[in-house]
């Protein structure tokens, strides 16, 4: 008589659609874990906003997690923890954050994060925001929608624009967000600061960043940015 098969569970059907995961990688998964595994997939969305974790989790996900091993999903909701407690190993949540989850996951269990993965595309969101108010673009629409040729209000500085190079920046967190945006910055000739929580254990963030300090540093770092990124966690 074969053993019983052991449980993984996917609880990554986001509303969102840029957030859920594809089909693709579902059957990844099941080939990676192989034979002797029984993969659920979750069909009920999932709550995943912020750090995930919220609420209870859907019945659907609380049914199947009782007799997991493994969860995948956006946090660990607490109906998830509850019904998993006997026999949950490892959870992976697909937010960099797991402070919602924390408080009900049991003793024993691998909690892993996502952390780094959002970095890039979060970093190149950052730089774009940049652009947009730094060479005037919002101010460029603003005079499209009124149907108004803009030339003067640009060329005679009654709307003043700036060089990257000339910025200040401020990264308040330098984690993997935060790290990316100032490599950015510094490769497009901006003075980079920033502030992290334990400087003295995180080293001083990317090559060519001016200074780093702690949390006690934040007035500072605001006073003397042109542009303050707030990278920290639960922001």
């Amino acid at each position: 008589m074969s053993p019983p098969a052991r449980r993984l569970v996917i609880d990554l059907a986001s509303p969102r659609a840029a957030w859920r995961i594809p089909r693709p990688s579902v059957v990844e998964i099941k080939n990676a874990v192989g034979a002797g595994w029984d993969v659920l997939e979750v069909k009920a969305p999932a709550v995943s906003d912020g750090d995930g974790g919220g609420g209870s989790g859907s019945p659907e996900a609380i049914a199947a997690a009782r007799g997991a091993e493994v969860y995948l999903g956006f946090g660990v909701p607490s109906g998830v923890a509850a019904a998993a407690q006997d026999t949950l190993r490892w959870a992976h949540t697909a937010t960099a954050g797991v402070g919602s989850s924390l408080g009900h996951m049991g003793r024993g269990v691998l909690l892993t994060n996502s952390a780094g993965v959002h970095a890039e595309p979060m970093a190149d969101w950052v730089i774009a925001a940049i652009a947009y108010f730094t060479r005037g673009l919002d101010r460029m629409i603003a005079a499209q929608r009124q149907g108004r040729w803009a030339k003067e209000d640009f060329t005679d500085g009654a709307i003043p624009m700036r060089e990257f190079r000339e910025l200040r920046l401020g990264v308040f967190g330098l984690g993997g967000i935060g790290s990316a945006v100032a490599r950015r910055g510094l490769a497009l000739g901006m003075q980079v600061s920033g502030v992290r929580r334990r400087p003295e254990r995180g080293g001083g963030g990317p090559k060519g960043v001016e200074w780093v300090g702690g949390l006690t540093d934040l007035p500072r770092l605001a006073g003397g940015s042109d542009v303050l990124v707030i990278a920290a966690p639960h922001t």
